[in-house]
């Protein structure tokens, strides 16, 4: 029988490492303007994004409005392995996928309060590996889908001419989709043979956690705005795990024996995502009539993402992994500048720290901090319609997990040795294209 106790140790990494990989990938692209303003927004939200962003600036908003988005993400990373035992190195990179992000709001000013909602979708992942059946990394992910979606009612009111509070519900929903295969050894050469393609899904319950907002027009030209959406707990009960043997003929019966030792090929887990809070603190200054700049401050709770603790409901399957992320503080700063009465310019740029120790990077998650710019141009067709188009690049820091030859990893898998472990030693370049268009209806 084929490393029955190495496959029920690899297979439930897969589901736990599966459903955590959003841990490190936040999506803060909710509306094409504020993507423009590399997201500091806090302090201006003067469009449906609000709802995102600080859905108190709802408040200061006239009237009726839809404000429409879509924000392709094009990512790609590709990965070197460490110098391997034949004096060789592995590579993989990842396929051309592009992800649509949306964000549509709705506001209704009714001249006491301002309610809106909105859908956007602030958490997700999509890493495809390229030639799957080869790539190194295949035993942890091949291929790794998340999609996290918020639908947040809120009303905003005014409580003077210079001072707005809002609050409002944010609804959410995760799925879960990830293929990865189980090796084996095999030959007079031990060359690793694919032998089970495992699929991991699932779909967290709905989750209902509190979202507030705070803006206040200081002066004439300076703005503060305060945003805080609340951390989550995504309970996921129904997640599945499907086993196929896709071994050559003369392993394929140890492989179905192996398959039946661990209870055959479908089980049931469950398991919680942890997303973590998010705290945008945002100051705004008109420098002059057409030139209007802000900072923000963002924070995420990611250090409540500690462990993750897996349950199949089997004392063989049960596992619980540690992930040890870290709470991080993002800088972002927009200008915006009207070149006329229709037309304005929009600049960004992001610092963005990882929150995901380096223990913890894989080919599920290749994570780094990174650099963004962004620009963009809104323009007001008339009084009712506007459109904005916007691009952002994402440029990580390349980043190891070897140091001195030697892998890091958490301590309780310090034993192994390097070549054997799931995760493979190594450095990922990843960068990202960010796209956006929006289109806004007032009435």
């Amino acid at each position: 029988m084929i490393g029955t106790k190495r496959w029920i140790t690899t297979a439930t990494m897969l589901l736990v490492a599966g459903t955590a990989v959003a841990g490190g990938f936040n999506i803060y692209e909710a509306g094409a303007k504020a993507t423009a303003l590399g997201g500091a927004f806090t302090a201006t939200a003067d469009d449906g994004s609000a709802i995102f962003y600080n859905p108190a600036g709802l408040a200061f908003l006239e009237g009726s409005a839809v404000d429409l988005n879509l924000m392709p993400i094009v990512p790609s990373a590709e990965f070197t392995s460490a110098r391997m035992p034949d004096g060789t190195y592995a590579t993989g990179k990842t396929t051309e996928r592009t992800f649509p992000i949306p964000g549509a709001y709705y506001y209704k000013n009714t001249g006491e309060f301002t309610y809106g909602i909105g859908l956007y979708a602030p958490f997700g992942l999509g890493v495809q590996w390229q030639n799957p059946e080869t790539f190194i990394g295949r035993r942890l992910s091949y291929d790794v889908d998340l999609k996290t979606v918020y639908v947040t009612p809120a009303v905003a009111w005014k409580v003077n001419d210079n001072v707005a509070v809002s609050f409002g519900i944010d609804v959410a929903h995760t799925e879960i989709k990830l293929h990865r295969f189980n090796t084996q050894d095999f030959g007079g050469d031990m060359t690793p043979l694919n032998v089970i393609d495992a699929t991991i899904e699932g779909s967290s319950d709905l989750n209902f956690t509190p979202t507030a907002g705070l803006m206040i027009k200081a002066t004439d030209k300076l703005t503060f705005g305060a945003m805080y959406h609340h951390e989550k707990e995504m309970a996921i009960g129904n997640g599945k795990m499907t086993l196929v043997n896709v071994a050559p003929a003369a392993l394929a019966p140890t492989v179905d024996a192996t398959i039946a030792a661990l209870g055959g090929s479908e089980h049931s887990g469950t398991t919680a995502l942890n997303l973590p809070h998010m705290l945008s603190l945002g100051a705004a200054y008109q420098v002059t009539e057409a030139a209007r700049v802000e900072i923000n401050f963002v924070h995420f709770g990611w250090s409540t993402f500690k462990e993750l603790a897996l349950d199949f409901g089997n004392p063989m399957l049960d596992q619980t992994i540690e992930e040890e992320y870290e709470d991080v503080w993002q800088i972002r700063a927009g200008l915006s500048y009207a070149i006329n009465p229709e037309m304005t310019a929009l600049f960004g740029y992001v610092r963005d720290n990882s929150p995901q120790p380096v223990e913890s990077m894989s080919p599920l998650l290749p994570d780094s901090d990174r650099n963004d710019y962004s620009f963009g141009l809104a323009y007001a067709l008339n009084e009712k319609w506007t459109l904005t188009g916007t691009y952002m690049s994402v440029n990580f820091d390349e980043r190891t997990n070897v140091v001195d030859g030697e892998q890091i990893v958490f301590p309780s898998e310090a034993d192994e040795d390097m070549w054997d472990r799931t995760n493979p030693p190594g450095s990922y370049d990843s960068f990202a294209h960010i796209f956006g268009l929006g289109v806004g209806y007032r009435f």
